[in-house]
């Protein structure tokens, strides 16, 4: 289960005052289940993402992702927990053009201490419509396809908290709903926690349950 307890992020702000970012009175999620995060602009999706996967640490208040209490970690087992337990969709794919496809999503499993054989890796692939790519750099690949292989790097670490932040928002309209297909199948398959950032009322509208960070509050 997922618990936040007076949640806050408080940044400088070039005149030596305090911007609050973020501010998240309570949320749960129970084992195995997903939320969408709506607010507009600048409400602290992002922010409120980050501090979930242990990329930020908050002002003050209480994270646990099950029996882990992120706020009582040190940096470097923050660092621990992300690689082993979190899975990242990002906005953009931030791929590493210097490697291929497969050495792409072979880097991210290896950072979680995985080492799927080469099998595992062509069987994914061909799910996301990827078959005969593997060592393709990520430059010569659309926009949707980075994505798509931005999620296999996600999943393939076998993550028990999956993140994605507007995960369609450079994508088409064709290409948007496949990866929240992918991205709802894996979490049905997996049974982990999915929580997804945007604005895409289409995305919205696939999932059971809505929070606002700006209202800090379930819709």
């Amino acid at each position: 289960m997922i618990t936040i307890q007076n949640l806050i992020c408080d940044f400088p702000d070039g005149d030596g005052k305090k911007l609050r970012a973020l501010s998240v009175p309570s949320f749960s999620l129970k084992e195995g289940g997903m939320a969408v995060i709506t607010g507009p602009s600048g409400s602290g999706k992002t922010t409120f993402l980050h501090c979930l996967s242990g990329l930020l640490t908050p002002s003050c208040g209480d994270i646990r992702i099950g029996d882990v209490h992120l706020s009582d970690l040190s940096p470097a087992q923050r660092c621990g927990f992300r690689a082993a337990k979190v899975g990242y969709v990002f906005q953009k794919p931030l791929l590493l053009s210097f490697l291929t496809v497969k050495e792409n999503i072979l880097l991210s499993a290896s950072l979680a201490g995985r080492r799927p054989e080469d099998r595992e890796i062509s069987d994914l692939l061909s799910r996301v419509g990827l078959e005969g790519l593997e060592d393709r750099k990520g430059d010569w690949l659309s926009g949707g396809q980075q994505q798509r292989v931005s999620f296999l790097r996600a999943v393939i670490r076998k993550p028990s908290l999956l993140l994605a932040d507007e995960p369609t928002a450079a994508l088409d309209e064709e290409n948007g709903m496949r990866l929240m297909d992918m991205m709802l199948d894996y979490q049905k398959e997996a049974g982990c926690f999915l929580l997804c950032a945007t604005h895409d009322k289409r995305v919205m509208d696939r999932f059971p349950v809505r929070y606002d960070v700006q209202k800090g509050a379930f819709l």
